[in-house]
């Protein structure tokens, strides 16, 4: 199992002391900024609360100029918060972080829906890293991983979280706990999801035998931030699979949460159902707060927009021939 980074700078014990108060009040505390900012304060030898000021804070916060608002304000977010937690302890007078703006978020990354084929090209040359990394499990977990979210339209985070006692193959349904907005919920998976995910445990049971239900179901061979391990590579597969952009940043990982949501969108048309009463199915097994955050997912493009024009002439189409032929009629 992989174990948890220490903090390195004079602050590591406020942290751990301020992260442990936050899991004790029901909160799902950042240790990722927690951790950048340790590894931050030890770069630049800061060595007491007095050498933190808000020139500190934007210098760690825009460290990377390419970071989207959404990763930018987090760490803004953590800092205050941390200070307030150290004005309320006596140990500075001052709240630095609270003279830092937030980024203003530009307008909304317009998501890429993968296809079918596209999808295939992405599980194939993950599974490929089976020949090229044959001592390690990198290309099976990876594989798995990929059909996984996209075919349960998980999120990452769930699913390199998942543990083996997650997974009930008898009733075919996956445990998520502790997903974002701190929710838990069950998700159904098919019979051919199963049979995947079987012959998944079978080879990590293999190589890594695991001692006990508790312990992660995907194994990444190291103590590397599995996140950022799949990121890493997702990347790698994607440019392999010409999917990548020439100018800006390409399909992400997420979108196969998008595709799954606007392909399931497009299949109730196909079967003649009302995706606006289907909604809040999708809402519920996506794990969203409300119905407005699934519309976010949802896509359309042409081949909706063509379902969409062939159901609209199946039904109304005939109907105003009949109107037309009636107001012939009586025009002569």
């Amino acid at each position: 199992m992989t174990h948890r980074r220490r903090f390195c700078s004079f602050l590591g014990p406020e942290l751990e002391a301020y992260l442990a108060l936050r899991w004790d009040l029901g909160y799902r505390p950042p240790r990722s900024c927690a951790l950048q900012l340790d590894h931050f304060l030890t770069f630049r030898d800061v060595t007491s609360i007095a050498g933190i000021d808000e020139a500190l804070i934007a210098n760690w916060m825009h460290a990377v100029p390419e970071r989207a608002p959404g990763t930018k304000n987090p760490l803004l977010a953590f800092a205050r918060g941390l200070f307030r937690h150290l004005k309320r302890k006596g140990l500075t007078r001052d709240n630095p972080a609270e003279r830092v703006p937030y980024v203003k978020a530009g307008p909304r990354r317009k998501p890429y829906v993968y296809s079918l084929h596209e999808i295939s090209r992405l599980v194939e040359e993950a599974g490929k890293l089976k020949v090229t990394h044959p001592w390690h499990l990198l290309g099976w977990s990876l594989e798995t991983l990929l059909v996984l979210v996209y075919a349960c339209g998980l999120r990452l985070g769930e699913a390199v979280k998942l543990r083996i006692a997650d997974v009930d193959f008898g009733q075919k349904l996956l445990t998520l706990r502790d997903t974002k907005f701190h929710k838990e919920r069950i998700v159904p998976f098919s019979a051919e999801v199963g049979e995947r995910l079987k012959a998944y445990l079978a080879v990590r049971q293999a190589r890594q035998p695991h001692n006990g239900s508790e312990e992660p179901f995907f194994w990444w061979d190291g103590n590397r931030n599995p996140g950022h391990l799949v990121q890493e590579h997702f990347r790698r597969i994607r440019a392999r699979c010409g999917l990548s952009k020439a100018r800006g940043p390409g399909p992400r990982l997420h979108d196969l949460r998008h595709a799954f949501a606007t392909h399931r969108l497009y299949k109730w048309y196909q079967d003649g159902k009302d995706p606006l009463n289907r909604l809040p199915w999708l809402t519920t097994y996506m794990g969203h707060v409300n119905v407005e955050k699934t519309q976010v997912y949802l896509t359309v493009n042409q081949v909706l927009l063509r379902e969409g024009e062939r159901r609209f002439q199946a039904g109304f189409e005939g109907l105003a021939e009949k109107a037309l032929d009636r107001a012939r009629r009586k025009r002569a």
